[in-house]
């Protein structure tokens, strides 16, 4: 039942390392992850269960997007308190941060 559910959930969650945040907004955090036994980083997003149904909604909108210019959506899970939601790491990070930075740029 659900705790044989949970636990599966768990063990795949058990699958990442989860490093520094990376960001937050009202009701998430976000953070560096990596997919254990690879090289592969990723960005583990945390939602608070409370927001599940838009948690829901975004997750239908991003497994059916694939865009050069749009991260790449993984794979989400759901433990006990949270909603995660695995999605390919940006490392130069957001394009605000990005922006910002290209106004400091000398002339």
């Amino acid at each position: 039942g659900r705790i044989q559910k949970e636990s599966k959930t768990w063990i795949q969650m058990n699958n990442y390392n989860i490093y520094e945040e990376i960001g937050r907004g009202k009701h998430s955090q976000v953070y560096k992850g990596r997919r254990k036994k690879t090289i592969e980083y990723v960005a583990i997003k945390s939602v608070d269960k409370c927001r599940r149904k838009k948690v829901l909604n975004e997750v239908k909108i991003f497994h059916n997007l694939n865009h050069k210019n749009v991260l790449k959506f993984y794979n989400w899970y759901e433990t006990r308190n949270h909603l995660w939601i695995i999605f390919e790491y940006c490392t130069a990070g957001d394009l605000m941060h990005l922006l910002e930075q290209d106004k400091k740029l000398p002339d």
